[in-house]
């Protein structure tokens, strides 16, 4: 009986260990992540933050801002926007949504023919006589 003792107070001290350390870490001390660098998001919330900078674009006017936010999405945040762009015109989304994309593309370069469509109306030259 007593060599039974000692593996079962064993497992009892590690089932114990284990349960007060999982309490402590995610309920006492969880970890809360606070101004984190949009290049370590996940995939999918990277383009729903595309999104998000081509919403505030639209509201805000402020290009050198947006360009700041682009570029928090490190080295592939252009070739994000034009990625998002385009699927959600190919998907043919909220339309809100695609014009806002269209005009954040539009203003750091990005130009496909998908986009035309979305693109504001060039305006008009006045041609001298």
């Amino acid at each position: 009986m007593r060599h039974l003792r000692i593996p079962l107070l064993l497992i009892i001290g590690l089932a114990i260990g284990i349960s007060l350390g999982l309490y402590l870490g995610w309920e006492i001390f969880p970890t809360e992540y606070v101004d984190a660098n949009p290049a370590f998001l996940a995939e999918t919330h990277k383009q729903e933050y595309v999104r998000m900078i081509a919403a505030a674009y639209a509201v805000e006017g402020d290009f050198s801002l947006a360009q700041e936010r682009v570029a928090g999405l490190g080295d592939d945040g252009v070739d994000l926007v034009t990625a998002v762009t385009l699927d959600t015109i190919l998907k043919q989304q909220n339309e809100t949504e695609i014009r806002q994309l269209v005009n954040l593309a539009s203003a750091l370069g990005i130009y496909s023919p998908t986009m035309d469509p979305y693109l504001p109306p060039a305006p008009a030259t006045e041609s001298s006589p």
